[in-house]
């Protein structure tokens, strides 16, 4: 680690420390807000090593000096994997502790400066990273999106406080201050100008504007593949429209419950049902907020006693308004032990599900045998899903649309022998598809592994036109392994 480094990270530790004392910071967190940033450079730097689609035992080592996080190579690829720590999906993504500093800067009407040093961090950590091993062309570009994104966040988000001056750090000098001559003051994070918060809200409001209930559904017509799905779907809408037009008329309607289980292989569209169904419900009326809230075990399940119901409230506090997605749920009563909380989890959020029934939907996830146990462990369990949607595998010729999508969003089309090969490919695969078939998933990694064979292939050149650059060719293709 360079001292640049060193001191940086120790300013931005620093700060951290300092957050966790203004009414800013969620007290809710189990966690320190120190440990959560570290977690979030750790999840960073895998997301770098991806990018080559490969972890070093030099990178593994950088990590364990810089971040303290002992993993082997092996170990840090399955917990990418595991953690979905990479591609696009990814780069799109505002670290939680980012995002905190941003609005502190914001609240405080700063120039700024502390959500500058944030990004310096990561910059200048990635930066260390990739030369450490020397192999850093993928990995280059990636960081150049990831800070960029976060770049664009602050500007996007940043109410205009100009005329106020905070910390000098000089950008332009590219200077980094000693530990203790970065010290912020947050005393007065209680004295936010009404006018500057309503500032921020109609900034988020035209940001993202709400769709309306046609323009979702189109959405949900336009997706490849779920028929079956999307038939379910339109079933569970208009439940909910006759129930508002007897609302609407004076007449009782039965109470009902919107709690569902999606059961499937990975990769066939279940967190992207939810989270337009989070927004269909919302346009309708059922949820003030229409928003989704994605956990797993780890988000649920504590490892002392008292932990987990604090976790449990944390999450469903969060996701209050919307929809919480709880992704491979029966992995919360696999066991019975003593020191395992996955019941407790469950039991504690049984409650908040019938507490909070008027604004709150929750979906449980995962393949459909484990689900069907999970759903027997517990009495109360079957009572409150009463709503079951299955998602099939996809077909060969609905990969290969979702593949040529993913090129579209891209700005990239496949050569007439590109496409040929894919087919062939994905035809294969689905011949031999394995129980757990990673479907969408599998069609992502094999178009991110022929983005990296074509920036390989395309680097080498002296010259490159836009036809190639927008081009993804069968060379790319035929090397790929999944």
């Amino acid at each position: 680690m360079s001292s640049k480094l060193k001191n940086i990270l120790e300013t931005a530790y620093t700060l951290c420390d300092n957050l966790e004392k203004t009414d800013i910071w969620d007290k809710s967190h189990t966690s320190t807000a120190r440990e959560i940033f570290r977690g979030e450079l750790f999840h960073f730097l895998l997301y770098l090593s991806f990018a080559d689609a490969k972890i070093t035992a030099k990178e593994s080592q950088f990590i364990e000096n810089n971040l303290g996080y002992r993993y082997s190579v092996k170990e840090m690829r399955e917990y990418a994997i595991a953690n979905r720590v990479y591609g696009p999906e990814f780069t799109g993504k505002i670290p939680y502790c980012f995002k905190t500093f941003v609005k502190a800067d914001n609240s405080l009407g700063r120039v700024k400066e502390t959500s500058k040093l944030i990004l310096q961090v990561y910059r200048l950590l990635g930066q260390e990273y990739i030369a450490c091993d020397g192999e850093g062309n993928s990995e280059s570009f990636s960081l150049k999106l990831f800070c960029d994104n976060l770049q664009d966040y602050i500007d996007k988000t940043f109410v205009d406080a100009a005329n106020m001056s905070f910390g000098a750090l000089s950008e332009k000098e590219n200077s980094i201050a000693k530990p203790n001559a970065f010290t912020p003051d947050f005393s007065d994070v209680n004295t936010i100008k009404e006018e500057n918060a309503e500032k921020i809200q109609q900034t988020e409001e035209e940001k993202e504007p709400e769709k309306t209930l046609d323009e979702l559904l189109s959405e949900l017509n336009t997706l490849i593949g779920l028929e079956k799905v999307k038939e379910d779907v339109k079933s569970l809408i208009n439940l909910v429209k006759i129930r508002n037009i007897r609302k609407e008329r004076g007449m009782d309607s039965p109470d009902m419950s919107l709690h569902m289980v999606f059961s499937g292989n990975p990769g066939t569209g279940k967190t992207t049902i939810a989270r337009l169904l989070a927004q269909i419900y919302k346009a309708m009326g059922l949820l003030s907020k229409g928003h989704l809230v994605e956990v797993d075990r780890s988000g649920l399940v504590g490892g002392y006693v008292g932990q987990t119901a604090i976790k449990v409230n944390e999450v469903v506090t969060k996701a209050k308004g919307g929809v919480l997605f709880i992704d491979e749920a029966y992995s919360l009563t696999v066991n019975r032990g003593a020191t395992d909380y996955g019941f407790e989890a469950v039991d504690t959020l049984l409650k908040y599900m019938e507490d909070n029934r008027d604004d709150l939907i929750v979906i449980v996830a995962g393949y459909p045998a484990p689900m069907e146990e999970f759903l027997n462990s517990n009495p109360g369990l079957k009572s409150r899903f009463n709503k079951y949607l299955f998602f099939e595998d996809y077909t060969p010729e609905e990969l290969i649309g979702i593949l040529k999508l993913n090129a579209k969003k891209a700005d990239l089309v496949l050569s007439e022998e590109a496409e040929k090969f894919a087919k062939e490919f994905f035809t294969k695969r689905c011949e031999n598809r394995p129980a757990n078939y990673a479907n969408g998933r599998d069609v992502r990694n094999f178009f991110e592994k022929a983005l990296i064979n074509q920036a390989n292939r395309l680097a080498e050149l002296e010259t490159i036109n836009d036809e190639q650059l927008t081009t993804l060719e069968i060379e790319d293709f035929n090397t790929i392994l999944l």
